[in-house]
């Protein structure tokens, strides 16, 4: 996918847009700006956008500004993508969650210490997180088989 392209999938006879723009801040650091609703007919567009980044990532920030609604699938797809980051030493930021959503994610607390009120703290997060990596004090997580 190409910097600022949109996704619209089709479900049912019937058009669903999710619109998602991503741009590559630096390398293998993703920003993914979504909006619309992440639900049964949508999350299936953003696994698949999340397929292609997440294996060479280091790090993702997703700004949640625009994103009015999410279902037990779109958690499913950003606990996915967390999982498969994590056992990799990388990891994921929400940024500008909706207290609507918010409150999806705060009752789940899989996201855990990674929801920012703004891109200024993710970078500080991210910035703190890389340098963990780099000096080898953040390590992959291993998953007991």
């Amino acid at each position: 996918m190409k910097p600022s392209d949109s996704v619209v999938g089709k479900y049912k006879g019937a058009f669903v847009a999710l619109d998602i723009q991503i741009n590559e801040k630096e390398p293998q650091v993703y920003s993914l700006a979504l909006k619309g609703e992440i639900n049964t007919e949508t999350y299936a567009l953003l696994a698949d956008q999340l397929k292609n980044i997440v294996p060479k990532a280091k790090a993702i920030i997703m700004d949640m500004a625009q994103v009015t609604y999410i279902s037990s699938m779109g958690l499913s797809t950003f606990f996915r993508a967390k999982i498969e980051l994590e056992a990799r030493a990388a990891t994921i930021a929400l940024i500008n969650v909706q207290p609507s959503v918010q409150l999806v994610f705060d009752s789940t607390k899989f996201m855990g210490p990674q929801l920012f009120a703004t891109l200024e703290q993710a970078d500080e997060y991210l910035d703190k997180f890389l340098d963990g990596v780099q000096k080898g004090r953040i390590k992959p997580k291993i998953r007991p088989s």
